[in-house]
């Protein structure tokens, strides 16, 4: 179950990172293969979550105010540029991640029609 879990954001994306990262190295092989139907599905409700929260990143960009949420730009931005940019690459992101999406939907669909072992033969 979901919570609003506000204080821990930075530690929630480290162990997401992590847990990617677990995922990516153990799918050389699929033991089960009939697993593979659910983990196409749990990778579209994960992309689905990260294009919300690179939505909802950029959004807050678009809102900070230079002197309550950051102090100004150092020598290579002009101003509040890099807040206008991250707010314009995240919402980039968060379409590229709905593309992603709109594709692991297809493979899950095409997948689903397999009748797969429960171990290989």
């Amino acid at each position: 179950m979901a919570i609003n879990d506000e204080g821990r954001q930075l530690a929630i994306a480290a162990e997401l990172e992590e847990a990617a990262r677990s995922l990516a190295h153990s799918t050389r092989d699929v033991p089960v293969p009939a697993d593979s139907y659910a983990m196409l599905g749990e990778l579209r409700a994960t992309i689905d979550s990260l294009e919300e929260v690179c939505r909802r990143l950029g959004a807050w960009h678009t809102r900070v105010v230079d002197g309550v949420h950051y102090a100004g730009e150092d020598d290579r931005g002009d101003g509040a540029t890099g807040t206008v940019a991250a707010a314009a690459e995240l919402q980039t992101a968060a379409s590229a991640l709905n593309a992603a999406s709109s594709a692991l939907s297809r493979a899950h669909s095409a997948n689903g029609v397999v009748r797969w072992y429960d171990s290989p033969r």
